[in-house]
C-alpha cells in the first residue's frame, strides 16, 4: 500500500503527526498532499503540539482567529524563533533603521502588546514632547517588509512628558497614558486612544483626564496604577472613576530625592506587586471605591528588598491554557519572575557584577476559607511566597556609562538588556593602560572571540571592535522558565546580539516584545534601529 491510498482521515491524522519539514516536503510531492498539509486542523494540531507544548513564543492572540495560511506562517516563526534561541551563533534575520527625531534622542520605544509587534511609540522632546505612532508591519510579515512609516503624530503645546506607559491589553479603548507637565508647573494624567474603529487612520484621541502629580506605571485595561517617588500607589478604574491607595512600609528618606522610585507595577494573581528602587512589596487586591468618596488604604501583605535596584523586569511565568476552540487563558497563579541588576555604593566594586534572577512562587495555602487577604485583614495569607528564591541562573554584566538601564523579561524566560562598555576602558587620555576590557569581554562571553576579530553587527565583518572605545551592545540570555523546563538542554550562556556603531552615540530607551521576536532601539541621535530575531 502507498502513502496517497490511505483514507483521508487516516492521511490528515498522520500529517499531523508529522515534523513541520516533512509536511512541507510532502506538499510538493502531488496535489492530493499539498491540499492536505494545507487545511487548518493540521496546523492546529502541529501548533498544539510542536509549539506551544514546548514552550515556544508565540503569538497566542492571533491563534483562535487565524486561517490555514496565517496559522502556518505563525507556527513557521515560532520554530525559527525558537532556533535562534536554542542556536547561539544565529544573527537576527533582519535590521532596519530609521529617523524618529531630528537633533533630539528618543527617550521612550514602546511596541503596542497584542498587535504582531507592528505599531510603536516613540517619544522625544525637541521645544515640546511629542508621541509619534509608527507602522512597522506586522510579524512575520506576509510579504517583503516595507520601510516603517509614520501614521500619527501627538504633540500638545506647553507640555512635558513625565511619564508614559501603554495598555497590556489591545482590546482596550485605552491605548496609552501620559503624564503631561503644564508650563505652569501643574500636572494631569491623560489617557489616550489611537485606534477608533470602523477603518479609520490610527490617530491619537482625549479619552480620559486624572488630576494628580503621580506618575503612571502601569495600565491593564480600565485599570491605572501611578505612583510617588516615595511609598505611595494609587490603584484607579478610569471608567469607573473608582481608587484605591497602596501605602508601602518604608518612608522616603528626603521628599525632594527620588529615593524609591517605583520600576515597575505588575497586577498579579489576587494582588499587586510594586517594585521599586529600593523595595519590593505585595498589595492585596483593593477595592476600588469612587473617587469622590473615603477611598481604602492597603498595606502590603509581603516585603522584601534587594538593596538598591539598578534595573529591573517582572514577568508571569508564561502558563497558558488553549482550549479546543483555540480559546487561550491563563492558567491562573503562575510564578513571578523578578530579573534585577543590583546597584552598589561601593566606588571600589569590581567593574563585573551579575543579573540575577528571582522567583516569587505561588503560595499553596493561598485561598483556602478566610485566608483572603483585605484592608482589614491583611494578616491573611499571601497570593504569593516570600521571600523570593534567588534561581541558579546568573548573567555577567559590567558597570559603565549606560544611558538606558532597562531590562525586559519575557514570560517564556528570554532576557534582553544593554551592555555599557566597560567602565575602565576610557578615560580621559581616551587610552588606558589598565584596561579591564579583555577581563570583562572574557567574562561575558566565554565561547566567543576575542574582541579585536569580533564584527560590530552580523554580517558587517569588515567593521572590527577597537579595545580602546569598546562599544556597549544589546546582549540577551535564557532565564529559568518555561522555555528552559521543556528543553533541559537548551544553552543559558549571556550572548551578543547587536553592538552600537555610531560614535558618540548612546541607545537611550528600548523594547522587546518576545512572542514575535522584535526588537526596538532608540538613540540619542534620535535614529530607531528595529531587529527581527527571526
Amino acid at each position: 500500500m502507498f502513502l496517497q491510498d490511505l483514507d483521508d482521515d487516516i492521511l490528515i491524522q498522520l500529517f499531523t503527526l508529522l515534523p513541520v519539514e516533512a509536511i512541507l516536503a510532502l506538499r510538493k510531492t502531488c496535489r492530493h498532499f499539498s491540499q492536505v498539509s494545507r487545511l487548518r486542523f493540521v496546523w492546529q494540531k502541529v501548533c498544539h503540539a510542536q509549539v506551544i507544548s514546548q514552550g515556544y513564543p508565540f503569538q497566542y492572540r492571533r491563534l483562535a482567529n487565524a486561517d490555514a495560511a496565517e496559522l502556518e506562517q505563525l507556527v513557521l516563526h515560532a520554530l525559527r524563533l525558537s532556533s535562534f534561541w536554542s542556536s547561539p551563533p544565529v544573527a537576527p534575520s533582519r535590521s532596519v533603521d530609521f529617523q524618529a527625531s531630528m537633533g533630539t534622542g528618543v527617550s521612550h520605544v514602546r511596541m503596542l502588546p497584542g498587535r504582531g509587534g507592528r505599531y510603536l511609540l516613540t517619544v522625544y522632546k525637541g521645544i515640546w514632547s511629542m508621541i509619534s505612532c509608527w507602522d512597522l508591519g506586522s510579524v512575520p510579515s506576509p510579504s517583503t517588509p516595507s520601510a516603517p512609516t509614520k501614521v500619527a503624530d501627538w504633540c500638545p503645546r506647553n507640555t512635558i512628558f513625565s511619564g508614559f506607559v501603554v495598555n497590556s491589553e489591545p482590546e482596550s479603548e485605552a491605548t496609552l497614558a501620559v503624564a503631561v507637565q503644564h508650563g505652569g508647573g501643574t500636572q494631569i494624567i491623560q489617557i489616550l486612544s489611537i485606534f477608533s474603529g470602523g477603518g479609520e487612520a490610527p490617530s491619537f484621541q482625549l479619552v480620559c483626564n486624572i488630576k494628580t502629580g503621580f506618575r503612571p506605571v502601569a495600565l491593564q485595561g480600565d485599570l491605572i496604577a501611578f505612583s510617588d517617588d516615595g511609598s505611595e500607589t494609587m490603584v484607579m478604574n478610569w471608567r469607573k472613576n473608582t481608587v484605591a491607595l497602596l501605602k508601602g512600609s518604608q518612608r522616603p528618606v528626603d521628599e525632594r530625592f527620588q529615593y524609591n522610585r517605583c520600576l515597575q507595577i505588575l497586577f498579579a494573581h489576587r494582588s499587586i506587586l510594586v517594585v521599586r528602587a529600593r523595595s519590593v512589596e505585595l498589595f492585596p487586591e483593593p477595592e476600588l471605591r469612587p473617587a469622590d468618596g473615603e477611598y481604602t488604604t492597603y498595606s502590603p501583605i509581603g516585603f522584601h528588598t534587594f538593596g538598591w535596584i539598578d534595573g529591573v523586569s517582572i514577568a508571569p511565568q508564561s502558563g497558558t491554557i488553549v482550549d479546543a476552540n483555540d480559546v487561550v487563558q491563563s492558567s491562573g497563579h503562575e510564578p513571578l519572575s523578578i530579573l534585577l541588576r543590583a546597584e552598589s555604593d561601593d566606588p571600589w566594586a569590581s567593574d563585573v557584577h551579575t543579573l540575577e534572577q528571582f522567583v516569587l512562587h505561588p503560595n499553596p495555602a493561598f485561598g483556602a476559607p478566610g485566608n483572603l487577604p483585605s484592608a482589614e485583614n491583611t494578616e491573611s495569607v499571601p497570593p504569593y511566597l516570600f521571600p523570593p528564591v534567588r534561581a541558579e541562573q546568573t548573567s555577567p554584566t559590567v558597570r559603565g556609562f549606560l544611558r538606558c538601564r532597562d531590562i525586559v523579561l519575557g514570560p517564556c524566560g528570554t532576557a534582553l538588556w544593554i551592555q555599557p562598555r566597560a567602565a575602565r576602558t576610557a578615560h580621559l587620555t581616551g587610552y588606558d593602560v589598565h584596561s579591564s576590557t579583555t577581563q570583562v569581554w572574557d567574562a561575558l562571553n566565554p565561547d566567543h572571540q576575542h574582541p579585536d576579530d569580533l564584527p560590530l553587527n552580523p554580517g558587517d565583518p569588515s567593521s572590527a571592535l577597537d579595545r580602546s572605545r569598546a562599544a556597549e551592545s544589546l546582549c540577551a540570555t535564557v532565564f529559568e522558565g518555561p522555555l528552559q523546563r521543556h528543553h533541559s538542554d537548551l544553552r543559558s550562556t549571556a550572548r551578543t546580539l547587536w553592538v552600537q556603531t555610531k560614535d558618540n552615540c548612546n541607545w537611550t530607551t528600548f523594547d522587546y516584545d518576545e512572542e514575535t521576536g522584535r526588537v526596538v532601539l532608540g538613540s540619542s541621535d534620535g535614529s530607531v534601529t528595529v531587529l527581527d530575531l527571526a
